[in-house]
């Protein structure tokens, strides 16, 4: 049964105030401000109400002037909102005190949250139902409303990802890690806000999160993916969702099952249910739906890519931050994703076209099953890398055609605000697990032959743009990295900002500054070798760089998450990521974001290189850009039948 907690109409408007600088060396002190007037004594009764007293001796009456900033005597019966202690720690890896619960209506039920330091938490939100039986690999059903309160104190499962063959450990980090146990009953979200705001407030905007994982892994919940400081110091919604993983969620044949049945690219479908579902419900929680934004990394922004081709999509959100899209891996062919579901069925004893024997099978057949039929999909297509095998398929209905081509054609949403980048050393990341240790020059042509077919390995080898030089014992790997980078996310990122800039210019990034994954020793790709790679600028965004025990930000490393945490949420109210006049937020008084103006993408290719000190940069790698674009070409022309340059 769940314990007593006040309703949020009945509060009429209740915010977290906390001056945060995500810096976590310093004390931060929050407070509760409830917004309706009050006398002194019911203030006080509402305060107790939500698990906290109001500050100073609570038999005098004071209120706080905003003309002067001082305090004066007055009344104890005048009408004035109440600010009340918010004594709860921040929600860290494995500590939460979720004892202060509020409950909120909802047009799909009642939810009984809680708050934290930085933000009122409502988890576990299933926004469809269990993808299970006769559910699985089919379309998302929308979760009915419930008829009774719900507990949302608690994160919901994570979608599967873990087969037992790999052992109990990598099952223990996944818990870790996430907070909740996988299992196929996953499609739900989490809500953070800063506000629930009362009758008449300006609602906040909305900013939803696509993890990152290769389509394979993470969920919604991972600690890197703390959103409280973000909810905090930039004032916005935060969502993150889970989405059905690997095969449970790229399956399809269209050869076997009609696309009523087995729709296909059933992930990027849990997100645009989950999208709907904000757009239905968000108001209820402070957010204002006609100002969404998407934002995501890696496989995130591949799904980015893929809202940006959908045009059933356009009309769920108005803005989109893409971070470390290797772009130039495009989608699936229905062939492609055909074949790798049929390397599935193989594996799993059923013949093709037996459906019903595919979803007969455990969670952790299917699993097991799909280790074979990626590595299957791998040997056939090297160029995809480990790290995309599963991915969204261009199916000429939901995803009509390549995005290369529908930008070509101005038939990508042009009506999006666009922000997208990389990191400077992306490829990095793949370095120790393609390469653990240092490749002689000698064996480069080899090296590289993992990856790139022999024809044009040799094109890479006799170009000017894979310099090996000698005096460098780790020259393989550096060049592969600098080569991996720009081939697979800087250059085409550039080609087609090119392309979209006199429709809608775009606003382009790149992560000069990182850090590292906790829990993750030191390797290549480490923040003491200079090396900024895949996945480096994910606790920036959030500012979650302490949300590890024993982790810290601060210093030039919370005034870098300062900075990022702005930019992006200023991008989120206005579509802009330089400050607007009227703004209302911290940004407005940064130095490190009012210094420099963010130029949009132009003639001169401009790139806002961030760094603790963050400036504008032209040019990228130009020459070698531009060698790719009219030379080497990309995976999204000579890969796709029909998708010509």
């Amino acid at each position: 049964m769940l314990p007593f907690a006040p309703v949020a109409s009945a509060v009429n408007g209740a915010s977290i105030i906390l001056e945060n600088d995500v810096d976590s060396s310093k004390a931060k002190y929050s407070f509760l401000l409830l917004s309706q007037p009050r006398g002194y004594y019911a203030g006080m009764d509402t305060c107790l109400s939500m698990g906290d007293g109001v500050p100073g001796i609570l038999s005098n009456c004071l209120a706080v002037n905003k003309n002067t900033g001082k305090t004066d005597w007055i009344p104890c019966t005048t009408q004035l909102p109440t600010v009340c202690f918010n004594s709860v720690m921040r929600r860290v890896l494995l500590f939460q005190d979720n004892g202060r619960q509020i409950k909120l209506d909802t047009p799909v039920g009642q939810l009984q949250g809680w708050r934290d330091m930085n933000a009122f938490r409502f988890l576990g939100i299933p926004y469809a139902e269990a993808p299970t039986g006769e559910r699985r690999f089919a379309a998302p059903v929308a979760k009915a409303p419930f008829t009774t309160t719900r507990d949302a104190t608690l994160y919901g499962h994570i979608c599967p990802q873990t087969p037992k063959s790999k052992g109990l450990v990598p099952v223990i980090l996944s818990w870790l890690e996430n907070s909740a146990t996988e299992d196929e009953d996953c499609l739900n979200l989490n809500v953070y806000t800063p506000s629930l705001k009362g009758q008449g407030f300006a609602p906040l905007p909305v900013m939803l999160y696509l993890h990152g994982g290769g389509f394979a892994n993470y969920s919604g919940s991972v600690i890197l993916f703390e959103p409280g400081n973000m909810v905090s110091r930039g004032g916005v919604v935060v969502v993150t969702i889970n989405y059905r993983l690997g095969l449970l969620g790229w399956f399809e044949d269209t050869n076997s099952w009609s696309r009523s049945t087995v729709p296909g690219n059933q992930a990027f479908r849990d997100q645009i249910l989950a999208l709907k579902w904000v757009q239905k419900n968000i108001a209820a929680f402070g957010g204002d739906p006609n100002r969404v934004t998407v934002f995501g990394e890696s496989a995130g922004a591949t799904s980015i890519r893929a809202l940006l081709s959908a045009p059933s999509t356009f009309d769920l959100y108005q803005n989109v931050i893409g971070e470390s899209d290797p772009i130039n891996i495009p989608n699936h062919t229905p062939q492609s994703a055909a074949r790798l579901s049929n390397y599935l069925m193989v594996k799993l004893g059923c013949n093709p076209g037996n459906l019903a024997c595919a979803r007969s099978k455990s969670t952790n057949d299917i699993l097991e099953a799909s280790l074979v039929a990626d590595q299957l999909q791998l040997n056939d297509d090297p160029w995809t890398t480990f790290g995309l095998v599963q991915r969204p398929t261009t199916d000429g209905d939901l995803i009509p055609a390549e995005f290369s081509t529908l930008v070509k054609t101005e038939k990508y949403n042009t009506k999006a605000n666009i922000m997208w980048g990389t990191t400077k050393d992306e490829a990095g990341l793949y370095v120790p697990l393609y390469f653990p240790n240092p490749v002689p020059i000698a064996n480069a042509s080899d090296a590289l032959g993992l990856i790139f077919d022999k024809n044009r390995t040799a094109v890479i080898m006799n170009s000017p743009f894979f310099t090996l030089p000698p005096s460098n014992t780790d020259a393989v790997r550096d060049a592969f990295t600098q080569f991996g980078t720009d081939y697979f996310w800087l250059c085409p990122l550039q080609y087609l900002s090119r392309q979209m800039v006199p429709k809608k210019p775009t606003y382009n990034f790149r992560f000069s500054r990182g850090r590292d994954r906790p829990l993750v020793g030191g390797n290549y790709c480490s923040a003491s070798t200079g090396r900024v790679c895949h996945s480096a600028d994910i606790q920036p965004v959030f500012a979650s760089g302490a949300a590890v025990p024993g982790y810290s930000q601060t210093g030039d490393d919370a005034r870098f998450a300062r900075q990022v945490v702005d930019r992006l949420t200023t991008f989120a109210k206005t579509g802009n990521p330089n400050p607007q006049p009227g703004l209302v937020g911290v940004e407005a008084q940064n130095p490190d974001v009012t210094s420099v103006q963010w130029l949009p993408y132009g003639s001169s290719n401009p790139v806002l290189d961030l760094n603790v000190q963050s400036k504008m940069v032209s040019n990228l790698e130009d020459a070698t850009c531009k060698w790719m674009d009219d030379e080497f070409l990309y995976d999204f022309w000579i890969r796709i039948p029909n998708n010509p340059k």
